[in-house]
């Protein structure tokens, strides 16, 4: 792999990784929202403490390399545990495609974990 080519997939990676870690450090600054909107689906509160730790832990460890895999699968899950359990109203337009967006996101973490040139970030 040349170098422009491992520097853009770097930067692709960092811009999918950033809409998790952007999304937990928003659900830490409206805690109370988030309680509020999960609960409003008739979940447990505690649900929100999950997807803190999967939307900021799992970023960090992709992009150090550490447990990788895991962190993977862990987003993949979560998009589609998100797309079941928040966005499952399809005949609301807006709906269908949060539904839409969380399940891609799962298919592009699942084509990044069979990649063969997987280990960006180690010469």
């Amino acid at each position: 792999m040349n170098i422009k080519t491992n520097i853009l997939d770097i930067i692709f990676i960092i811009m999918l990784l950033s809409v998790f870690f952007t999304n937990g450090i928003m659900k830490i600054l409206n805690f109370d929202q988030t309680i509020k909107w999960v609960e409003s689906y008739n979940y447990p509160s505690e649900l929100v403490y999950i997807g803190i730790f999967v939307e900021l832990l799992a970023p960090m460890l992709i992009l150090i390399n550490l447990y990788r895999k895991l962190a993977i699968y862990s987003l993949i899950i979560f998009c589609i545990m998100t797309a079941i359990m928040f966005h499952s109203n399809v005949s609301n337009p807006m709906e269908l495609t949060q539904f839409l967006k969380n399940f891609g996101l799962a298919a592009g973490f699942y084509f990044l974990v069979k990649s063969e040139q997987h280990n960006y970030f180690r010469t």
